[in-house]
Order: C-alpha cells, then sequence, then structure tokens
C-alpha cells in the first residue's frame, strides 16, 4: 500500500471465543483501508513486511481491553 501511513493493533474483550487481535492499515487521511483479525491467512506474510517498516514495533498483543495501540507511524514531509 503506497499511501500506508499509519498500523495499529486493536484489542476487545470478545475473546477467547472471537477475534480480538486486529491489525488495522490506516492510509494519510485517517481511513482505515486494511483490516485483519489475528490468524487470518496471509498474516504471516503481512507481518513480515510491516517488521521492514523503520520503528514498527508490535504494541498490545496481550491486551483484553477495547483498546487502539499505535505500532507504526509513518514520517510527514521533512521541513524544507
Amino acid at each position: 500500500m503506497a499511501d500506508l501511513a499509519a498500523v495499529y493493533v486493536e484489542t476487545n474483550d470478545n475473546g477467547p471465543w472471537g477475534c480480538d487481535v486486529w491489525w488495522i492499515l490506516n492510509d494519510s487521511t485517517g481511513q482505515t483501508r486494511v483490516a485483519f483479525p489475528q490468524m487470518a491467512k496471509g498474516e504471516e506474510t503481512a507481518l513480515a513486511r510491516l517488521q521492514s517498516l523503520p520503528g514498527f514495533d508490535v504494541q498490545g498483543m496481550n491486551s483484553t481491553k477495547n483498546a487502539r495501540f499505535l505500532c507504526w507511524k509513518a514520517r510527514g514531509p521533512s521541513p524544507e
């Protein structure tokens, strides 16, 4: 995704019977463009790509609360 601006882990209190950990990928307007649950098919491939982002750090994976954790944010344009 060329317009990727932020990656979050979003957790909720649906576990252990429901999907309680989600990956959220937002564009530069703050819109969620991709969201998928932990253990989804292709998660390993997506995570490998996300982990190559500079400064990417997985946050919140053990949370049982309804919360959103920032894992990565694109740097803004540098001042001229």
